[in-house]
C-alpha cells in the first residue's frame, strides 16, 4: 500500500542544516517508494509552526522539483527561527486505493483544522463506503478513507474531553486495517497507531528522539545511513519495536513516552492518560504548498470589468485596469426574427417535405434551436449528427428525445470510432511530450468532419439550406488563436474559414513549426489532423448560423427543454451545461485552468459581462463553480480514449504555470 515515515528530534546547529535534513528525507523517501509511487508528501513542524508539501507525482521526481526544494528550505529556515528546537517530519509515498489524487485534500499528509497526519491501509466503514459513487453534482470523486478518518478525528478533538481516550474509543469502531502517524498542530505530541503491525519505531530516551517507518528494513537502512541519527547497527536492531494493536504517544517537549495496549480496559488501566493534555486554543501557523499556489493564482491581475487574467494572450490593461478586449468589444447585433423568417421563407416546403438540414449535437443550443425551427418557424428539418467517438450518452439521449417528440428524421454518421479514439490518444500523448497551449485544440481536430458532412448530406438529400446552431458571440474564444500567436478580433463567433488570409497562414506556420519541434505529432493521426485543418480554415461553407439571428435567453431555453422534452443535464459536468456534449472539453479546460489560470468558462462569463447579462461579482462566482474539478467526466473521457487518467493529469500538473 503506502509508505509512511517520520522522525522527531531536538536539533542543534549541525542537525538543523538544510543539506542534512534534505538528505535524510530523500533517504526515507527512496526507501518507502516501493510501497507506493503515486504521490509524495512531507510535513515539517516545530511546536507552533507547521508546513506541508504534497504533490501527485512520483516521489523521486517530486524531491527533485524546484518548488519542493524551495518549500523545504523556507520551512526549515522558519522553523529554525522558532525558540523551540524540536523538529518533526512526517512523510508518505502513496499508492492510491480510493479517493482521486487530484483532490489536493485527499493526498497526504492530510491537513484538517487541528491535525496533520498520514495513514496506510484501507478503512471500509467511512461515510463514503455507503455513498453513491457515480452521482456527484459538483463532478468530484469521493473523498479518500484517510481524509474522512482525519475529519472524524478532528471532530473528536473539539469535544474538549480527554482526546487520547476518545481517540482510542474511536479506533475501536474502525473496520479495516490502519497504520497511522499524526501530530496535533498546536502541541509537541506525536501519535502512532496500528492494528496490522505495518509500523515500526525506535525511541531513544537519552537523546530524546523518535523515528518510525512502515517496514523494519526501511528503518534499519535509514538509521544506518542517516546524517541526523548516528547509531551503530547493534543499537538499532535491539531498539526497534513493532506497533501492533498499540498506540504510541510521544511528547517531545515534555520528554514523555507512552506505550498503550489497545487490549487493556480504558476505564481501569489508562487513568494515567489524564496527564496527557491537549489544547485547541493555542495559536499556531500552518502553511502548505497548495495555499501558496492558490495565493499566486489569486494574485493574478484581472480586468476590472471582466474576469480575464494577465495570462490571457494579447491582453493589455488601460489606466483603469480595463482590458483591451472589453474596450474593443461591440455588443452582438442580432439580425432578428424577421430577417430569419425572410430567409426561411425562401426554403420552407408546403407539403411537409424536408426543406433544410440541421446539425444536432444534443447540447442546449442545438436542441433549443431545433425546437424553434420546427415549432415556431414551421420548418421541416432533417437533423444530422457526426459521432466521432466522443459523443456522450446524455447527448444521444437528448437527441432521441428531441427528434422523437418533434417527429424529425435523424441521420447519424459515424467515424471509425476505434481509429478516431486512437487518434485522440496519440495527439494527447504527442502533446504531452512538448506541451504548448496553442496546440491543445489538436486533441479535437477529428470532429471537424462534422462540417464536411453538412456539405455531403445536403447534396445527397437535395437540400440547399444547412443550418448550424452557432453564431452566438458569447461563445467566441480568442485565446484559442492567441496561444498560437495569432491576434484576431472575433465577432458573432465567426467561423475559422472567414479569418484573414494572413492569419490563416500564421496558423499554418505555427502548426508546421510545432510539428518540426515535436516529431511525435507525425503519427497515424497526421492525415486526420490535416483534414481537420482544411475543414476548419480552407473549405468554404455557406451554412446559416442560427444564433446570428436569435437572441439567447438562458432561462427560457432551460424551461422549454425541461418542460417540453425532459431534456437531461450531465450532472458530472457541473451546473453549467455549455458544451456538455463534448467528451474532451472538460479535459482541455482542466489544462487551460491548471497552466494558464483560466478556462473557456472565464472567457464565456467575461463575454456575458460585456453583453450586460451578469455582473462581474456574479461572473466570478459562476466561473469558480464552472471550473471545479470534474473527475467523473475526466474519468469517463480517459476510459473511452484509453489512457491512464492519473498519469496524464500528473504530467499536466507538472507543466510550468504561466502565473
Amino acid at each position: 500500500m503506502c509508505g509512511i515515515f517520520g522522525f522527531s528530534y531536538l536539533s542543534n546547529n549541525e542537525t538543523n542544516k538544510f543539506s542534512i535534513i534534505e538528505n535524510d528525507i530523500k533517504l526515507f523517501t527512496q526507501l518507502s517508494k516501493i510501497r507506493g509511487s503515486d504521490t509524495f508528501g512531507i510535513s515539517a513542524s516545530s511546536e507552533k509552526k507547521n508546513f506541508v508539501y504534497k504533490v501527485n507525482a512520483d516521489p523521486e521526481k517530486a524531491i527533485k522539483r524546484k518548488d519542493y526544494n524551495f518549500f523545504l528550505k523556507n520551512s526549515i529556515d522558519e522553523i529554525n527561527s522558532d525558540s523551540n528546537k524540536f523538529l518533526t517530519f512526517i512523510g508518505q509515498t502513496r499508492l492510491v486505493t480510493n479517493g482521486t489524487k487530484f483532490l489536493y485534500v485527499n493526498n497526504q499528509p492530510i491537513i484538517v483544522k487541528n491535525i496533520i497526519g498520514v495513514h496506510n491501509g484501507i478503512i471500509v466503514n467511512t461515510d463514503h463506503a455507503t455513498a453513491e459513487k457515480t452521482v456527484n453534482l459538483e463532478g468530484h470523486n469521493i473523498k479518500s478513507d484517510s481524509l474522512e478518518f482525519y475529519e472524524n478525528l478532528d471532530k473528536i478533538f473539539h469535544k474538549n474531553n480527554n482526546f487520547i481516550i476518545d481517540y482510542l474509543n474511536y479506533l475501536k469502531s474502525v473496520i479495516g486495517n490502519y497504520s497511522i502517524a499524526f501530530r496535533t498542530l498546536d502541541s509537541s505530541k506525536i501519535i502512532l497507531s496500528s492494528n496490522c503491525g505495518a509500523l515500526y519505531y525506535l525511541y531513544h530516551e537519552d537523546k530524546n528522539f523518535l523515528v518510525f517507518s512502515s517496514e523494519k528494513s526501511f528503518l534499519i537502512n535509514f538509521l544506518c545511513k542517516s546524517k541526523i541519527f548516528k547509531l551503530n547497527k547493534k543499537k538499532i536492531n535491539n531498539n526497534i519495536h513493532q506497533i501492533l494493536n498499540k498506540t504510541i504517544v510521544y511528547d517531545e517537549k515534555e520528554k514523555n513516552f507512552y506505550n498503550i495496549d489497545h487490549g487493556k480496559s480504558l476505564d481501569n488501566d489508562l487513568s494515567f492518560l489524564d496527564k496527557i493534555n491537549f489544547s485547541n486554543k493555542s495559536e499556531f501557523s500552518s502553511i502548505n504548498n497548495f495555499s501558496n499556489e492558490r495565493k499566486r493564482f489569486q494574485k493574478l491581475k484581472k480586468c476590472t470589468k471582466c474576469i480575464l487574467p494577465e495570462t490571457y494572450p494579447f491582453i493589455s490593461f488601460d489606466n483603469n485596469g480595463v482590458c483591451n478586449f472589453c474596450n474593443g468589444y461591440e455588443k452582438q447585433k442580432f439580425k432578428g426574427e424577421k430577417e430569419l423568417a425572410k430567409v426561411l421563407d425562401q426554403f420552407r416546403s408546403n407539403n411537409n417535405e424536408p426543406d433544410c438540414l440541421v446539425g444536432l449535437s444534443g447540447g442546449r443550443d442545438s436542441s433549443y434551436g431545433l425546437h424553434l425551427l420546427k415549432k415556431k418557424f414551421k420548418m421541416n428539418p432533417v437533423a444530422y449528427t457526426y459521432d466521432w467517438g466522443l459523443t456522450t450518452d446524455i447527448s444521444r439521449i437528448n437527441q432521441s428525445k428531441i427528434c422523437g417528440k418533434l417527429g424529425i428524421e435523424h441521420i447519424i454518421r459515424s467515424a471509425n470510432i476505434s481509429k478516431k479514439r486512437s487518434y485522440v490518444r496519440e495527439n494527447i500523448m504527442a502533446w504531452l511530450k512538448k506541451p504548448h497551449l496553442g496546440m491543445l485544440p489538436i486533441i479535437q481536430a477529428g470532429d471537424k468532419s462534422f462540417i464536411d458532412y453538412g456539405r455531403i448530406l445536403s447534396k445527397e438529400l437535395g437540400l440547399k439550406l444547412v443550418i448550424h446552431f452557432t453564431g452566438y458571440q458569447l461563445e467566441q474564444r480568442e485565446f484559442f488563436l492567441g496561444f498560437a500567436g495569432v491576434n484576431q478580433l472575433l465577432k458573432n463567433n465567426q467561423r475559422m474559414v472567414s479569418y484573414s488570409a494572413f492569419n490563416k497562414l500564421k496558423m499554418f506556420s505555427f502548426y508546421s513549426s510545432q510539428f518540426i519541434l515535436n516529431p511525435n505529432y507525425i503519427n497515424s493521426a497526421l492525415l486526420d489532423n490535416f483534414n481537420g485543418f482544411l475543414a476548419s480554415f480552407v473549405r468554404k461553407e455557406n451554412f446559416m448560423h442560427f444564433y446570428n439571428y436569435i437572441n439567447w435567453n438562458e432561462e427560457e431555453i432551460k424551461k422549454v427543454l425541461k418542460e417540453e422534452y425532459d431534456w437531461e443535464s450531465d450532472v458530472s459536468y457541473g451546473k453549467n451545461q455549455w458544451r456538455m456534449g463534448d467528451g474532451q472539453t472538460a479535459f482541455n479546460n482542466f489544462i487551460y485552468y491548471t497552466v494558464a489560470g483560466f478556462s473557456e468558462y472565464d472567457n464565456f462569463r467575461s463575454n456575458q459581462i460585456r453583453e450586460g447579462l451578469i455582473s462581474r461579482d456574479e461572473a466570478i462566482r459562476l466561473a469558480e463553480e464552472d471550473n471545479k474539478f470534474k473527475y467523473n467526466t475526466l474519468k469517463n473521457f480517459s476510459e473511452i480514449i484509453g489512457f491512464n487518467l492519473e498519469d496524464v493529469l500528473s504530467q499536466v500538473q507538472c507543466i510550468p504555470k504561466l502565473f
